[in-house]
């Protein structure tokens, strides 16, 4: 009778259903553990991509009404959890639930900046070349980011917006952003941006029974070693591991590899130095996940929880060298895998992506590069990116755009480039310029390790970035694929295309990961760049010459038209930008560039001035085909 009674009663009146507040949203931003959890939400972004296809990213007419720009229009329950922009600007208001008066009401230069209270740095301010806001905006039935026009300005609204959010069932009990912060809520974000500011150190508190266990091996030249294996149920909290002798070889030739339970493959399988963010070069920096201490030290808080074994290995490929292998892990026993728990999964993949034309419009993503394609239901936690730039011009404009469950083109998730994901924006910088003064182009969830168009190589050669979804991460079913477009345009760059795709996922889930042999990982040694960058600008200067020669005589009997009309823009940009290399005085090339740039007319006149210009600027190079 009793059992009867409390089961009539638990009909009668089911237990509360979950409550979300500021502070939960809050405590996402620095919850590593969280991230094993697999629970299914979706995850979106609003965006301003070109819907044609194209690189015209910037602004979306469409989302324009008089003098005001629509960024996002969402509907609850639900929680912003990224804004991005490259250039704010306007002034940004931001109505939760239909409310009159908007929450948010500010210049967004303001908004952005990361000095004003609760909008501050860390969790929000400058990287590079844009702005990016980590702080959460949750709503219980919608939110409206608007921006309106501020004249005169250069760009009244500000461009490349973006908006990643997450959606919760109909019905969920999601509290609405209120500010100021009240007591609880200031507590919880003072909480997140002490440990945004205190980089290196755990975010996860400590847990009870942890163990720490500490091994040092030798590695012969060609030796793969199991250096550590646990058995029985549990979590590695932290690992840190350092490898000597730390040179740019040693970064590829040596792989960490761990495998779970008893899985079939290794779900950690990577190059040491890709593993951590960077297969170039030992750049010290420090992201909330995982980083490299001055000191050779690299470290890893990801959770990685597992239900009957852990085995961790490394493999010395180098074929003349031995290693010292040093590992340190923080971890403690479990139960088990619960059935809402997914395995850690970091894997490396290279590829010689090859330019392809698709005349500006990428409307599948097919020849896009990938780097995640993985079946089960899991969790996209983020990657590294390490791009050998053979080309003495900028390489990153193509668009990510990550499918989930199979979903058809375009994603729910298709962002406006490369840099933009990584939270930068024209290009990748090395250092950020804020009021206090210019600082390393680092921050808790993303940053740029190598290259950067400040730095003096420019953009040619090596170029690692990385970036983290804490916060923000992507949930799926069934499938995720995440891809890149590569490229100036539309995938139009060949280049070499290195990365660290990192998941989780459910126990027999697949990849599509081959872990390649030693002389297939191997890159170019940092100390012949500038010397290979020389060679490659004389390449290109040549190749824009004759180039040149070709439009030039094919003009008189084809024309601008739609077809060419792209194509013969984007060619007199670069011929332009590099004219004075090829001998043109730099006042001709401000001449030419205005009357290009600040060309008045219907747009078949535009284009026979494109011609015009294309035709004067070979004449006065003297590049005329014989």
């Amino acid at each position: 009778m009793r059992t009867l009674f409390f089961l009539v009663c638990a009909a009668a009146f089911p237990a509360a259903a979950a409550r979300y507040g500021f502070p939960h949203f809050a405590r996402n931003l620095t919850d590593l553990e969280g991230l094993s959890r697999i629970e299914f939400r979706p995850v979106r972004m609003e965006s301003s991509w070109d819907r044609a296809g194209g690189n015209n990213d910037a602004f979306d007419g469409r989302r324009r009404k008089g003098e005001v720009y629509t960024v996002a229009d969402l509907k609850g329950p639900g929680v912003i959890r990224r804004f991005y922009a490259a250039r704010p600007g306007g002034h940004l208001r931001i109505f939760l639930d239909d409310a009159a008066t908007p929450t948010v009401d500010m210049k967004c230069e303001d908004f952005f900046s990361g000095r004003h209270a609760p909008f501050l740095r860390p969790a929000v301010g400058p990287m590079g070349g844009s702005h990016y806001a980590y702080f959460p905006i949750p709503y219980a039935r919608s939110a409206r980011v608007e921006i309106t026009a501020l004249r005169p300005a250069q760009e009244p609204w500000g461009v490349y917006y973006q908006v990643t959010y997450e959606t919760f069932p109909a019905g969920s009990h999601v509290e609405t952003l209120r500010l100021p912060l009240g007591k609880e809520d200031q507590a919880a974000w003072d909480a997140v941006l002490e440990a945004w500011r205190n980089l290196g150190r755990d975010p996860k508190p400590p847990a009870a029974g942890q163990q720490t266990v500490s091994r040092r091996v030798p590695l012969a030249p060609g030796e793969r070693r199991e250096v550590l294996r646990l058995d029985g149920g549990g979590v590695i909290d932290r690992l840190h591991l350092r490898i000597a002798p730390a040179d740019q070889a040693m970064l590829r030739s040596t792989l960490l590899k761990v495998r779970w339970d008893r899985e079939v493959k290794d779900a950690i399988d990577a190059p040491v130095g890709d593993f951590f963010g960077n297969g170039f070069n030992q750049t010290p920096y420090r992201s909330l996940p995982m980083g490299l201490e001055a000191d050779g030290w690299y470290y890893s808080y990801f959770s990685m929880p597992f239900a009957e074994r852990a085995a961790i290995s490394v493999v010395n490929e180098d074929a003349r060298r031995p290693l010292d292998v040093e590992l340190r892990i923080v971890h403690r026993k479990t139960s088990g895998l619960g059935p809402d728990v997914g395995l850690f999964h970091a894997k490396w993949r290279r590829e010689e992506v090859a330019a392809t034309d698709l005349y500006y419009e990428n409307l599948s993503g097919e020849y896009n590069y990938r780097v995640l394609d993985a079946r089960g239901q899991g969790r996209f936690v983020g990657l590294n990116l390490n791009v050998y730039n053979r080309h003495t011009l900028w390489w990153g404009e193509g668009d990510p755009m990550i499918f989930v469950d199979d979903e058809p083109w375009p994603p729910a998730i298709h962002g406006t480039g490369t840099e933009e994901y990584f939270n930068d924006g024209w290009g990748f910088h090395q250092f950020t310029t804020t009021p206090e003064g210019k600082e390393r182009n680092i921050v808790p969830v993303s940053g740029v390790l190598v290259g950067g168009v400040d730095d003096p190589k420019e953009c040619f050669a090596g170029n690692a970035i990385f970036s983290f979804h804490v916060a923000d991460s992507i949930p799926f079913r069934k499938r995720i694929l995440v891809t890149f477009e590569h490229g100036q345009e539309q995938n139009d760059l060949t280049n070499d295309y290195a990365s660290t795709a990192y998941w989780y996922a459910r126990p027999g889930a697949r990849d599509f990961f081959v872990m390649r042999p030693a002389w297939e990982r191997t890159t170019i040694p940092e100390g012949a760049w500038p010397k290979l960058r020389v060679e490659a600008r004389q390449r290109y200067l040549q190749w824009l010459r004759e180039t040149l020669a070709e439009w030039a005589a094919a003009i008189p009997h084809q024309p601008n038209d739609d077809r060419l009309a792209r194509p013969r823009a984007v060619f007199l940009m670069w011929a332009l930008d590099h004219s004075e290399a090829l001998g043109l005085p730099k006042s001709e090339r401000e001449r030419l560039t205005r009357a290009w740039r600040e060309f008045q007319g219907t747009e078949p006149e535009r284009r026979r001035n494109v011609d015009r210009i294309l035709l004067e600027l070979a004449e006065r190079l003297g590049a005329r085909r014989p």
